[in-house]
């Protein structure tokens, strides 16, 4: 395999049969009118997006607090990022399910006999999709800006790309908190109408964070094993465990803080979402299993410092958060709209189809660049990770 040939002919071919079959099972659904299709294709949909979203946080932090470390590492969310139009695509075609998904989209509220007008508004079909376009529109432009700019400094290694790059960066984090909030209760909090978490936005958020560095790490350590990125060593692997393992808590805390505060509050608006997912048949074990796939086994696993500089553990915990960030996701969605906790053919298929689309577009990303940004002034600093090992300056 050359530099530019990161997988083999054999796995391309898997990749458009993968294709193939989420194509055939999302036409499937469409002709036997399947009534997961819609919420299955909005959760791979997300699911998807958030990995791709969380890569370009993860770049946007790196370039803000003027971290050196992930240089050597920054292609691959930077070629993760290659998703965001095929993401922002995908979601924008839930306009033509949204009857199936969105209640609220079709509904007039109102309370005490007059009409919320606010409400009505607010879950109005024009506005509701036209944020969702501004939204994606600006995701994919500022990840574009800031990856333009990486690039850019490889052919003429002038630094004011990278004092750009920061100034992309960090409009990129403001507006993402920002819209990222909005694009939390309008996806996935609005299929549920009458329900509402003040604190839901930060718990959609903790686990974009955990699955995209877990994606990160994941592929990071798969590029590595085939003899790319030779330049990466424990060290970086040491801290990508170490935010792997920090934001699994974090999801935890922020899970439990949600729990805790509907719990005590007891209010009947809020209740039902936990009602729906720990007394309905079949989905009480998911319920539970969650709190195990992203927190308690990932943090079990990488509890000791050399599981997080271990390549081995380190595919075992992010593979885990990546089922577990899914089956978050199907625990959100799903039980909202009355199915079956059950798995059926046609998830399995759309699954399968999202996933090769985005590695497709990883390694076309991947492709478009050098795998290591050799004229970045920080990337000595990220080839060269222990303190001790530093040479003296004034020497």
């Amino acid at each position: 395999m050359s530099d530019k040939n990161f997988i083999t002919s054999r796995e391309q071919k898997i990749l458009f049969v993968m294709l193939g079959i989420g194509v055939t099972g999302f036409a499937a659904g469409l002709y036997t009118n399947d009534p997961r299709l819609w919420p299955s294709f909005l959760l791979n949909a997300f699911f998807f997006l958030t990995l791709a979203l969380g890569a370009a946080v993860f770049v946007s932090i790196n370039h803000v607090a003027n971290a050196g470390w992930g240089t050597a590492i920054r292609r691959v969310p930077e070629a993760m990022m290659s998703y965001l139009p095929l993401g922002a695509l995908a979601m924008l075609a839930l306009f033509f399910g949204r009857d199936t998904l969105y209640e609220g989209l079709r509904s007039f509220f109102g309370y005490n006999g007059k009409p919320m007008v606010f409400k009505n508004a607010y879950l109005s079909t024009p506005f509701f999709f036209s944020r969702m376009a501004v939204f994606l529109g600006l995701w994919v432009l500022l990840a574009w800006l800031i990856k333009r700019e990486s690039r850019r400094q490889d052919v003429d290694g002038d630094l004011g790309h990278t004092s750009k790059s920061r100034k992309y960066a960090a409009i990129f984090l403001a507006v993402f908190a920002l819209t990222f909030t909005f694009a939390s209760f309008d996806w996935l909090m609005s299929i549920e109408p009458l329900f509402y978490s003040t604190i839901y936005a930060f718990y959609t958020i903790s686990g974009l964070l955990l699955a995209g560095f877990a994606a990160i790490t994941i592929l990071v350590i798969l590029l590595r094993r085939r003899g790319f990125l030779p330049e990466v060593n424990e060290n970086h692997l040491h801290n990508l465990g170490k935010l792997v393992f920090g934001f699994s808590t974090f999801w935890a805390y922020i899970w439990l803080c949600q729990y805790l505060l509907i719990y005590y509050a007891n209010l009947p608006e809020e209740t039902i979402y936990y009602i729906r997912r720990m007394q309905t048949p079949g989905w009480k074990a998911l319920f539970f299993l969650n709190i195990f796939l992203n927190w308690l086994i990932p943090f079990a696993l990488l509890l000791s410092r050399g599981a997080k500089r271990s390549e081995g553990w380190l595919l075992l915990a992010c593979g885990i958060v990546l089922v577990g960030h899914w089956i978050d996701l199907y625990v959100m969605i799903f039980p909202a709209l009355e199915h079956s906790a059950l798995i059926g053919l046609v998830d399995v298929a759309i699954v399968i189809g999202f996933a090769s689309l985005f590695l497709q577009s990883f390694l076309a990303g991947l492709r478009k660049a050098a795998l290591l940004p050799k004229r970045d002034p920080y990337l000595a600093e990220s080839l060269w990770q222990e303190p001790r090992e530093a040479p003296d300056p004034l020497a």
